[in-house]
């Protein structure tokens, strides 16, 4: 193999492990909003580090390859594209930090979330959404691109309905008060999850077609 060519391929691998660690948080994350799991949510903040340093070597590999082999313009397009999502990941990343945060806050005030049911579901749209996103950027997939859409709106509508749900509920006391802005929080959060997956998916269609099209006008 070409030295250029196991370069790009060192980088996909590790760009490939990336995801897989950024949509595995996502997942421990929704899983300890689930159980309420106060030492599984320390341990993905604890785990977002791992991210960091991942998505960092992904952009020194890349910076080096392109500094090295001037890639003629369609493999270029591709070492700037994972460059790109490789950012778009390490703050969903964060965002399951912050998910898994906001896990420990609310177990400490020891009141159960408003909306959990509703939350859930956001929950597993937005997985869906990444990994659907994560596909089609791998497989430079357009059509399956464009079929973020129709999941980000549903998203945006489930998390408009939580966010009312609360309002409309009884907050008596302190706890409550506290449960129901951890709701909030937690779907605002999800919701910008499911805008960075938009954001990959329009990368996607940008690295198949060299045209800019907007998924979320």
């Amino acid at each position: 193999m070409h030295r250029v060519q196991h370069d790009y391929e060192r980088l996909r691998n590790t760009f490939d492990g990336l995801a897989r660690r950024v949509s595995g948080a996502l997942h421990d994350s929704l899983l300890a909003l689930r159980r309420s799991d106060a030492i599984g949510a320390a341990q993905i903040v604890k785990d977002d580090a791992d991210i960091n340093a991942l998505q960092q070597d992904v952009e020194e590999q890349a910076t080096r390859l392109l500094a090295q082999w001037q890639p003629m313009l369609r493999d270029l397009r591709r070492v700037v594209a994972i460059l790109m999502v490789a950012g778009e990941l390490e703050r969903i990343g964060d965002y399951a930090k912050q998910i898994a945060a906001h896990v420990t806050q609310a177990r400490a005030v020891n009141h159960a979330l408003p909306a959990l049911a509703e939350l859930q579901r956001l929950g597993a749209l937005t997985e869906q959404i990444l990994a659907a996103s994560i596909a089609a950027f791998t497989a430079e997939d357009v059509s399956a691109a464009r079929g973020i859409a129709p999941l980000d709106d549903q998203i945006d509508v489930l998390r408009h309905a939580i966010v009312a749900a609360v309002r409309g509920a009884p907050l008596n006391d302190a706890a409550a008060f506290d449960a129901g802005l951890a709701t909030i929080e937690i779907a605002r959060t999800l919701e910008r999850v499911a805008d960075r997956a938009t954001n990959i998916a329009e990368r996607t269609i940008y690295l198949a077609t060299a045209t800019h099209e907007s998924l979320n006008p």
